[in-house]
């Protein structure tokens, strides 16, 4: 005997009147069952393959707000679209990390987590691991430092199967929540008090690039040193509480291939760090062009107003590692003015380096053809079979 979601019709096995329909479906086929007896049936399901849509805070908290009708069409039309089987909106834990500084937050996330109908990325620090393990990789042979991203790489394999009619939450620790929003503030207000330095500045947008990958090298070995130092004196809380910039050193180090000793690794891997094969990590690449670009506007004139700035970015720091990250495995995302401004420059340019098509307010009208493109392209087959998976789908 089974829980049957959706009663359609006699069971063929008992005769019991409607109690034989749908269980649910399990990424490959419908299982259907019987409410009063243990017949069961399994109607295989055709292969499907979702599009990718990214939606940072900026258009999700504007969907929640319900404050402007533009949105709100756009948004039904993206879940009727998921529900159709032909799009996804995974949320990230850096989705959480962000939502969690807002006043009203279990509400918003709430929101997200419907709109991503159960749909997780992996976490951040699992994908930015994969680059490290491929471009590592690529500079032990000798190979060309670029390289095109693994999709599994941020997704599990269930994107891309039908959806079952339920979904598990798990809930996370986000820690001192009015701590973080703090330190959000101090962080953006520190930024833009170097916009001064930064009008005066000489560098070319390219020399601007290295320096910030340059940076991101520093940081990571700093990050490792430190580590060390609190183990050598003896703080093994370090062990399990430390910055996970120092793992993913530590991670290569003990890569065997980087050489014989101890010390011949931890050179190796400093050299990696400082090479064109670190560079052209996703996470490293389209940060370090974003933080460019930005001080590039900055030198010609934008952002003069400090307040104003201080306002306009203040979701800048979260924006960047959304993008710099996830971007690259999506095949749309949506972003605010500031920020597309900045993935649609030369220097950046998310599209052409990626293949992703990038959204804001400026630019919804191509969204919204975008998003019927992919509706109008759902395969016959596949169209034919959402009534039999989801009865109450109007399609």
């Amino acid at each position: 005997m089974a829980i049957v979601s959706y009663p359609m019709a006699d069971c063929p096995g008992c005769r019991g009147s409607m109690s034989f329909g749908n269980v649910d479906v399990y990424g490959s086929f419908i299982l259907r069952g019987c409410g009063r007896c243990s017949y069961t049936e399994r109607v295989p399901l055709p292969e499907i393959h979702k599009r990718k849509l990214y939606l940072d805070q900026s258009f999700l908290s504007l969907v929640f707000k319900a404050e402007d009708g533009r949105y709100l069409a756009i948004a039904e039309k993206i879940k009727s679209i998921c529900a159709k089987q032909a799009l996804v909106v995974p949320y990230s834990n850096l989705h959480e990390d962000e939502t969690h500084q807002w006043k009203h937050y279990e509400a918003l996330l709430d929101f997200i987590k419907a709109t991503a109908r159960g749909h997780e990325l992996r976490p951040s620090y699992e994908v930015i691991q994969a680059q490290f393990d491929t471009a590592l990789e690529l500079w032990l042979t000798e190979q060309n430092p670029s390289f095109a991203v693994e999709k599994n790489d941020a997704f599990d394999k269930e994107i891309d199967e039908w959806e079952s009619y339920y979904r598990i939450d798990v809930g996370g620790y986000y820690g001192d929540i009015e701590k973080i929003r703090a330190a959000k503030i101090t962080s953006i207000t520190g930024l833009v008090d170097t916009f001064d330095a930064w009008r005066d500045s000489v560098h070319s947008i390219e020399e601007h690039i290295n320096l910030e990958l340059a940076s991101a090298a520093e940081g990571y070995i700093k990050a490792y040193k430190a580590y060390l130092e609190k183990v050598d004196a003896g703080d093994y809380d370090v062990l399990v509480d430390r910055p996970i910039n120092s793992k993913y050193v530590e991670r290569m180090v003990r890569y065997e291939a980087l050489g014989g000793s101890l010390a011949e690794r931890v050179q190796s891997t400093f050299r990696f760090l400082y090479s064109p094969n670190f560079a052209a990590m996703p996470a490293q690449s389209i940060s370090a062009r974003i933080y460019a670009e930005l001080r590039e506007q900055v030198r010609r004139g934008a952002y003069a107003n400090k307040a104003k700035a201080i306002a306009r970015l203040s979701g800048f720091f979260f924006d960047v590692d959304h993008i710099s990250i996830y971007g690259p495995y999506f095949d749309g995302i949506v972003v605010d003015r500031s920020m597309h401004e900045l993935l649609r420059s030369n220097s950046v340019d998310l599209s052409g380096r990626w293949g992703t098509k990038v959204f804001s307010a400026s630019n919804l009208d191509e969204f919204d053809v975008w998003l019927g493109e992919i509706e109008q392209a759902i395969p016959a087959e596949h169209r034919g079979a959402l009534p039999s998976a989801y009865p109450r789908l109007l399609v």
